[in-house]
């Protein structure tokens, strides 16, 4: 174990720079930083005692992290001398190979030498001194063949919040490193100005030529486009090979017409690939499907022959340009697919935002989806473009090696699946995209087993699967089906309209009425109750839900339903235009499904709000490093290995008790950080702009909302005549009771941390603003099953606290007299007491003391037992029970008022 690491509070996590982790240390061996997985697990031999100065690492995947960079630091004006400087680099350079690393960096705080350890040059060949192997660096130099000196800083700065931010000397050194890792390899140590392949902007050209000329809806054209793409692609890697590929069609240009070269691509090239990747047998689906020049038949269209003459054009002037595409970014489908669709209304009438690749990439590292054993099952029952499906494969080795075949055949460990809906002809290729999709992601592995592109096309089609009809993904559950997924990662749509028409079809089904009983308003909430449903006992979901599911008074029932059949592990709130064709406000939902319904949960919540994404949100969606999905990513991961003991200073991060879910009307978590620490914080709801159509489909939202309220209180009538005793607080609660003085301070309790929570005079039912303390500590007063009351801080709020808590000297126990235990209702006395202290405006020119609630008359209801009048306690429950309806009514249109607020209606 290194002290170093333990005082440096490194052992789980670095320094968070972009992508990166950064460990500034020195007195820590190999050996130590293997043991806590910060670099990867190999032999170190006469190495595992060295002690580098610092590293960058690439955690993503910790249990394979990647070196990106080694740094020697020497004191100030150590590299006077040629010889200092060898030295140095020497020493860093034997580090960084050993390591792997893809840079290493020299210093002496005025000078840095930035070198790559991969790049041999004889020139600078030693015998490393530990191992006495010959070795060689080389120094990185930018397109000029000037040394690349600029300095390695990491540091940051601390806000008001005690928050620590990036400086901006870091963020440039990260956006050096990112570049340089890129462009320098075994081969070349110069920075020649970054080049990527990314078709985005030839693909734009193409789309747009065909648009104009046929003037096709965006989607078709769209895809028209993938499909020369992946014609070409397939060509690059060899797997496509003449005389079906891109270069011999290319080269008929210049022996025949245009409309034969177009006959034979459809005829041969075309056919080509539906034999080397067969359409499935289920839905007839395969990874191309474009119908501008070919027909529904297959047959050259050869009206459109000149046009597609143009486009092979263009995509052979790119190579000679770029190059082939051999590379493509693997984010490029989705960049591709938002770019386009931006442009239609026609699926964001279905509800349909497909979700960033940033945010997906978080979701896939919270879910553990790579510590899934063999034999489990993963789902996307909406699932796009596939990013759900397809991203564990590249952020994970172990799942990605699973798709090489073996013995011919690829049985990987876990079975992926994903559903989308097509009840049209041109709904159906999304289904095709997320196809194309995965060839990309796993063309290494197609070139290496070229000869099995059946075998390939076949697990892409057991993957993806297209469902024609209307009902989609919720058609496929049979008694079968149930509890059959150990994971679902999903993003469902979110649209109210159409929902009638659906629950029509689902009625005329036995077994789809018995699973669809919930009634929710929206669509997501039919998805909700798949996806429970379709869980094993156990299984883990993690959905992204729009703020209606959280918040409207309709789906009070289902979110009640979440609370019954599962766990709730984690709430987290998305900035809103998160989604590119949407300002929608949005959530990560992660539930547990119990084993026993009946099982209570004990553990809280995790919530999170995240302000950044990695990425402007606007059309431009340029990267920034700014990015709170790393951090709330490793925060949750560490809250998993002790939910019950976790603590964090990090302001974005709340833990909430499970009964506050209980009993909160609304889950919009946003609204437990106070105004003054969302400002500090510079979190603001971001204005919401909504065209007509959407902001009628708001209006109707609420007014459903509204009619659902009206109908609930129509149940809630006042009580009929019933007959009150009165008993004075005074009388009802023992006031001999004393809670803690003001000495038992936050420091106090730092010292002595436990289990037993500290409540201060807070808004929030769970929140101890205190923290946690040990139990029987001399000279503190313990409360059981009692109601706490706020004499400072928000005064007048009550709580009914079950369990054993103490509490800060700004709250007092209400503790019921011997002679009450059994016929009053703390929760109905709750609510008394708060409505009557109401009336007398207390505050904090009125402080709600003893003194002041003393005689406030408590209105206790009593029934006839005999000759006797007797306190009714199931009349209590009853009356506090409505109550408590009527404060959730209340809650829930303050919220919806609030949300109205920052809307913004756009007539054009």
């Amino acid at each position: 174990m290194s002290e170093e690491l333990i005082q440096k509070k490194l052992t789980k996590n670095g320094l968070l720079i972009g992508n990166y982790q950064y460990y500034n240390i020195g007195n820590t061996t190999l050996n130590q930083l293997k043991q806590h997985n910060i670099i990867p697990k190999n032999n170190y031999d006469k190495y595992s005692k060295r002690k580098p100065d610092a590293l960058l690492v690439d955690r993503t995947n910790k249990s394979n992290p990647i070196v990106i960079c080694v740094i020697e630091y020497k004191n100030i004006g150590k590299f006077q001398s040629k010889k200092d400087k060898i030295k140095t680099l020497e020493q860093c350079n034997d580090v960084a190979q050993v390591l792997n690393a893809k840079i290493g960096i020299a210093t002496d705080g005025e000078q840095f030498i930035w070198f790559n350890p991969n790049h041999k040059n004889k020139s600078t060949e030693y015998k490393d001194k530990t191992t006495k192997i010959l070795r060689s660096y080389t120094i990185i130099e930018n397109e000029n063949g000037l040394p690349f000196t600029q300095n390695f800083i990491i540091d940051q700065k601390q806000n008001e919040l005690e928050v620590y931010k990036l400086t901006d000397m870091t963020r440039d050194t990260y956006t050096s490193v990112n570049n340089i890792s890129v462009a320098i390899s075994e081969n070349t140590s110069v920075i020649a100005p970054f080049k990527t392949i990314d078709p985005l902007p030839l693909a734009k050209n193409v789309w747009q030529d065909i648009w104009i000329a046929t003037g096709k809806t965006p989607e078709k054209c769209l895809y028209n486009v993938v499909e020369i793409l992946i014609f070409k692609f397939l060509s690059d890697l060899g797997i496509l090979k003449d005389p079906e590929n891109f270069e011999y069609l290319f080269s008929l240009y210049k022996k025949i017409s245009a409309e034969e070269v177009l006959d034979y691509y459809a005829k041969n090239c075309r056919a080509k690939i539906y034999k080397l990747f067969p359409v499935s047998s289920t839905d007839n689906t395969t990874i191309i499907n474009g119908t501008i020049f070919v027909d529904g038949n297959g047959n050259a269209n050869l009206t459109q022959a000149t046009l597609f003459e143009n486009s092979i054009k263009k995509f052979r002037d790119f190579e000679d340009k770029f190059g082939k595409l051999t590379n493509i970014d693997k984010e490029f489908k989705t960049k591709l697919y938002e770019t386009f669709l931006k442009q239609t209304q026609g699926l964001k009438g279905l509800g349909q935002y497909f979700t960033p690749r940033k945010v997906v990439r978080a979701i896939v590292k919270m879910s553990d989806i790579n510590n899934l054993t063999a034999g489990s099952r993963v789902c996307d029952p909406f699932c796009g473009v596939g990013g759900f499906i397809l991203e564990p494969i590249n952020l994970f080795d172990n799942l990605r090696k699973d798709f090489a075949p073996k013995n011919g055949k690829i049985n990987t460990k876990i079975k992926y699946e994903g559903f989308d809906k097509g009840a049209e002809k041109d709904e159906e290729r999304t289904i095709i995209l997320a196809k194309a999709n995965m060839l990309i992601y796993l063309a290494d592995i197609i070139v290496k087993y070229g000869h099995l592109t059946k075998e390939f096309s076949q697990t892409f089609n057991n993957t993806f699967h297209l469902l024609k009809s209307n009902l989609g993904t919720l058609n496929i559950i049979k008694d079968k089906e149930e509890e059959k997924y150990n994971l679902i990662l999903t993003n469902p749509p979110y649209v109210t309209k159409g929902k009638k028409s659906l629950l029509n079809e689902i009625r005329k089904d036995a077994d789809l009425k018995r699973l669809f009983k919930i009634n929710a308003i929206g669509v997501e909430g039919l998805a909700l109750e798949w996806i429970i449903y379709s869980l094993k006992r156990g299984g883990s979901a993690f959905i992204i839900v729009p703020d209606g599911l959280l918040n409207r008074i309709s789906d009070k029932k289902l979110r009640k339903y979440i609370l019954k059949e599962c766990f709730l592990n984690a709430i987290v709130s998305l900035p809103r235009k998160t989604f590119f064709a949407t300002s929608k406000k949005t959530y990560i939902l992660s539930i547990t499904k119990k084993d026993n319904p009946e099982d209570e949960q004990s553990s809280p919540v995790f919530t999170y709000l995240i302000k950044d994404i990695g990425e402007r949100l606007d059309v431009t969606r340029f990267n920034i490093i700014d990015d709170d999905l790393n951090p709330m990513v490793d925060l949750y991961n560490q809250f998993k290995g002790s939910k019950n003991n976790f603590s964090t200073k990090d302001p974005k991060c709340k833990i909430k008790g499970i009964k506050t879910f209980h009993t909160e009307p609304s889950w919009i978590i946003d609204r437990w950080w106070s105004e003054e620490e969302r400002q500090k914080l510079g979190i603001k709801d971001a204005t919401q702009v909504l065209n007509l159509v959407e902001f009628r489909t708001k209006l109707s939202e609420m007014q459903d909302n509204l009619k659902n309220a009206i109908l609930e209180l129509k149940h809630i009538n006042e009580s009929k005549k019933n007959k009150f005793i009165e008993i004075e607080v005074k009388d009802l609660f023992d006031f001999d009771i004393k809670t803690n003085r003001s000495n038992f301070t936050r420091a106090f309790v730092n010292q002595n941390k436990g289990d037993i929570p500290v409540y201060s005079a807070s808004k929030d039912s769970d929140f101890t603003g205190y923290g946690r303390i040990k139990n029987n500590l001399n000279g503190i007063k313990y409360f059981e099953n009692c109601l706490t009351w706020n004499i400072d801080g928000y005064i007048g709020k009550a709580f009914y606290r079950k369990g054993r808590f103490t509490l800060s000297e700004k709250v007092i126990p209400l503790v019921l007299r011997d002679q009450y235990t059994n016929n009053v209702s703390y929760e109905y006395v709750k609510y008394i007491l708060q409505k009557e202290a109401a009336k007398r405006e207390l505050g904090f020119s009125n402080k709600a003391g003893k003194s002041r609630i003393a005689d406030i008359k408590i209105n206790l209801p009593i029934k006839k037992s005999g000759n006797k009048s007797i306190i009714d306690i199931q009349k209590q429950a009853e009356l506090a029970d409505k109550y408590r309806k009527v404060a959730e009514i209340q809650e829930n249109f303050i919220t919806e008022i609030e949300l109205l607020k920052t809307l913004t209606v756009e007539l054009t």
